[in-house]
């Protein structure tokens, strides 16, 4: 279990640095690719990894931000459904520079993954995150 720990771990902290590069190949090798890959933001849903990446990634973070960070308050708390299902859980806040006039801003809130062991990799297919 210490090895499923660990790699759950390595996703959640991929995917937090890939919040802050918004590489493209980065950001979608870390989730499942299905049509039902799923993130829920404070305002809205998008659904399928290109919506993902090219309406939340691109079309609101990038848009908004000239930079972005995304950390954990804290270690997350990871729950084992069973050998193939998890579900993570942990506080965040962001600390931004607005691209309309380079003000700070951030939020802060709770985040949760879900990730599916798809060929021995932990994938996200679910995150939801809320202030």
């Amino acid at each position: 279990m210490g090895t499923t720990i660990q790699e759950i771990n390595s996703v959640v902290n991929r995917y937090i640095h890939a919040i802050h590069t918004q590489n493209e190949a980065e950001f979608k090798s870390l989730w499942c690719g299905a049509d039902t890959d799923t993130m829920i933001s404070v305002t809205n849903v998008y659904q399928g990894i290109e919506k993902i990446y090219t309406d939340f990634i691109i079309g609101a973070i990038q848009k908004a931000y000239t930079d972005i960070k995304l950390i954990a308050d804290e270690p997350p708390e990871i729950h084992l459904l069973d050998n193939q299902t998890a579900i993570v859980i942990f506080k965040y806040h962001t600390e931004c520079i607005k691209r309309e006039d380079g003000s700070t801003f951030g939020i802060s809130g709770m985040e949760t993954q879900v990730m599916k062991c798809i060929d021995g990799q932990w994938k996200l297919c679910h995150i939801h995150y809320s202030m």
